[in-house]
């Protein structure tokens, strides 16, 4: 699925697993006991171009990686952390 799929039919992926391909251009590591992924794969849908992805894998910015986890939507974590869409839970394909 491309980041501009999702954002342009967010709707229809509430709650379903996704797998998603892009670049990491940004890594946080164990915020609130998780890692987040800002991932990139050259779509867009309007303004949207970046997917964030929560997981306990470990990536590096510049790596390319496939990563399938649960689609949330309007999700707040708290601490100023909302997001339009999310990839939660997120495991890392080999």
């Amino acid at each position: 699925t491309s980041i501009a799929t999702l954002y342009s039919k967010k709707d229809s992926f509430k709650g379903k697993q996704v797998k998603i391909r892009g670049e990491v251009v940004k890594f946080s590591p164990d915020i609130m006991n998780r890692n987040w992924v800002h991932l990139q794969d050259g779509t867009r849908d309007s303004d949207h171009y970046d997917l964030t992805v929560t997981t306990k894998d470990v990536v590096k910015p510049g790596d390319v990686v496939t990563f399938s986890g649960i689609v949330s939507l309007n999700k707040d974590f708290g601490a100023g952390y909302v997001y339009e869409i999310v990839i939660e839970d997120a495991k890392l394909e080999k």
